[in-house]
């Protein structure tokens, strides 16, 4: 009795005679029923109700209580919704058995049109039972199966139910509190949402496809709500039902398209401002080669030089990243497709080489071997725009200093500083402060943070006078100078959180391999679910290995090397690996209990398939190879690590119902000696 297909329309008529069963057919004729069935006994009964799905009532004719409670028995294991009414003789015993059981008692006495309402009541309140159990029921299927993230909620906007979706708060925290309380992280978001929630049940009018967007670490994040009048079986509104879908990647293209049209626009002004410096250069110096210095030819040569590298960076930006993962080693090698990294002092002095620097001074506070990770063609005019406008404003024999920050850097001068009033306003195109300036080099340095989801801030110089640009949320990488020392084994294996898969991992002596499942949500902000091979290290330590294949079942499915700070699901880490659709994957929790925040980069998986973690202290390298002999460092992120680390290899799914599996070779853990 679970079909909604068949109309309940069949009467069901138990024990009796045949006089009594004629009797029923006479008294429902004209009503909701359309045909009486019989059943000489409970066992005919059930049978009946097993093969049928039109029966909307059953009628009990025997008096007896012991088979009644019997018939009781046998219809509420069929359907608990299907109406039981006793058409007996009047005994107040019997009538009492009834009333106990929730079903309903009618006299012998009564007349056939009583008979037939009864009949008629019962069968109509039988349907908006099963249909209203029905539409519950698929409705908590969807909220907790669906990986929708579906509510319900009342007339104040308090939750009445919540779909458990990764990333979403625990549903049964969150009953009864709206929306202001419980993402009282992001307020302002939430006052809006409770507010919209109101207006939904004020006006009774729904809010479809509605754009939220909310920040928590790890990024900016969008989705569309839909609300809608919750009502109830007079029409009123109750409350409001609704779910949300995630739509940041659709954001994410959509201003990354528009940043490409704003970049079009803009092109010409920025090569007309980048080209201008080298070639005022060349044609002073040229007048001055003419008057037979000869000094000025290495000035021309110089700017000619620098000329190249803008027409050079412009070609690599027009070319972009063609990859799509099929191509050979030879033309990626061509195309360099990957993540690049850029040497920041080998920047900063071909720039200062390049410009008309006067009597101004340049002083880099780098570590040699410093790395920023982005291409030549960010970081060149980035850098170059900054010296020149400290170089222009700083006044005569002006002292420009570069330096590294906790990912990032900075540029300063000992000049008359800038403002707080116009520390914004210089930052905007078109503002100067000069008679022949054009206003487009910060505007540069701004579109170019911009487009890396880096942070650009302006403040007073460390020495006291002067201006300060600082670029931070920028992976830049300082090497460490550290020998490996004693071989720490693998030999432990846990499922980290809890997964609703248990992992497992094998390891192959001979061929030096390991064959690792994982089942889990996700690693990622405050979700930790995931199989873990590890060893117990001592810091400074480094694992590296190759991720030979790996076989995802989600998007997000990943797996990779990793360093924890115990094994509970909260500790802090870091993780560098591979996932199943967006190339390669950083993670990061800096400190016990924050939330983890990752980088995809998006290349083709097959390009880099060699990962490292180095530790030294509460730095953490993370880097990559094509090879295993040739290392480039991906980011680095100080995190908050113990003496004692679980050093291993991490497979997660990244969902709740299946597993990836990952194979690893020539994976190595080693103590670090620092110099």
């Amino acid at each position: 009795m679970n079909s909604l297909l068949a109309k309940p329309t069949a009467v069901l008529a138990v024990g009796g005679t045949d006089t009594d069963r004629e009797q029923i057919r006479s008294a429902v004729r004209g009503g909701a029923a359309t045909a009486v069935l019989d059943a000489a006994d409970v066992d005919e009964a059930r049978t009946t109700l097993t093969a049928r799905d039109d029966v909307g009532c059953v009628v009990a004719l025997d008096g007896d209580e012991a088979a009644f409670l019997d018939l009781d028995d046998a219809v509420s294991a069929v359907s608990e919704h299907l109406p039981v009414l006793a058409y007996v003789d009047d005994d107040p015993e019997v009538a009492t058995t009834v009333a106990r059981t929730g079903r309903r008692f009618l006299p012998r006495s009564a007349d056939d049109a009583a008979l037939r309402d009864a009949v008629d009541g019962a069968m109509e309140t039988y349907e908006e039972r099963r249909q209203a159990a029905a539409d519950s029921a698929m409705f908590g299927t969807l909220l907790d199966e669906g990986g929708l993230s579906m509510f319900a909620k009342d007339d104040q906007g308090r939750y009445v139910r919540m779909a458990d979706v990764p990333y979403t708060p625990d549903p049964d925290e969150v009953r009864g509190k709206t929306d202001v309380e419980v993402f009282d992280h992001n307020p302002a978001v939430a006052a809006a949402a409770t507010e919209d929630d109101l207006a939904v049940v004020e006006t009774g009018e729904p809010i479809r496809g509605k754009r939220e967007n909310f920040s928590q670490q790890g990024g900016e994040y969008w989705s569309e709500s839909t609300k809608i009048p919750w009502r109830d079986s007079d029409g009123n509104v109750q409350g409001l039902v609704g779910f949300a879908i995630e739509t940041t990647g659709q954001i994410q293209a959509e201003r990354k398209l528009e940043k490409q049209r704003r970049r079009f626009d803009e092109f010409a002004s920025y090569v007309s401002h980048d080209l201008r410096t080298p070639l005022q250069v060349s044609l002073g110096a040229l007048e001055l080669a003419r008057d037979g210095d000869e000094k000025a030819l290495d000035r021309i040569e110089r700017a000619n030089e620098r000329i190249k590298e803008i027409i050079d960076d412009l070609n690599a930006l027009s070319k972009g990243d063609r990859s799509d993962g099929t191509l050979s080693e030879e033309v990626l090698d061509v195309l360099e497709v990957g993540v690049a990294s850029v040497d920041l002092v080998d920047v900063v002095e071909s720039v200062w080489r390049v410009n008309e620097t006067g009597d101004a001074t340049l002083e880099v506070d780098v570590p040699e071997g410093t790395e920023v990770v982005t291409g030549t063609e960010t970081l060149r005019p980035l850098v170059e725009n900054l010296l020149k406008n400290a170089i222009d404003h700083g006044g005569p024999g002006v002292t420009v200093r570069v330096g590294t920050l906790d990912r990032g850097f900075y540029v300063e001068d000992d000049g008359p500083g800038i403002s707080p009033p116009n520390r914004q306003k210089v930052l905007e195109k078109g503002y100067t402060t000069s008679e022949k300036g054009t206003g487009t080099g910060l505007a540069i340095v701004t579109e170019t943070v911009n487009q890396q989801n880096w942070e650009l801030m302006v403040t007073d110089s460390e020495r006291g006078s002067g201006a300060r640009f600082e670029v931070t949320d920028c992976p830049v990488v300082t090497p460490v100078t550290a020998t490996p020392g004693g071989v720490i084994e693998l030999s432990e294996r846990v499922d980290v959180g809890d997964v609703s898969v248990p992992g497992r991992a094998t390891y192959d002596e001979t061929a030096d391999r390991w064959t690792v499942v994982g089942n889990g949500r996700d690693i990622w902000q405050d979700i930790d679910e995931f199989h873990f091979v590890y060893g117990d290290a001592s810091n400074p330590v480094r694992v590296e290995g190759r991720l030979d294949a790996f076989e995802g079942v989600q998007e997000y499915s990943k797996a990779g090397l990793m360093v924890r700070d115990g094994l509970d699901d909260d500790a802090a880490f870091g993780f560098v690996g591979a996932t199943e659709s967006h190339g390669t994957e950083t993670l990061w929790r800096a400190h016990r209990g924050e939330d983890a925040a990752s980088d995809q980069f998006e290349e083709p998986y097959d390009v880099y398939q060699w990962y490292r973690i180095d530790v030294v202290g509460d730095e953490v390298t993370l880097s990559f190879s094509r090879d295993g002999d040739e290392w480039q460092a991906l980011d680095q992120h100080r995190i908050d690590l113990d003496d004692s680390l679980a050093v291993g290899l991490a497979v997660c799914s990244h969902s709740e119902a299946e597993t990836s599996e990952a194979v690893y070779d020539s994976v190595t853990v080693t103590e670090l000696v620092v110099e």
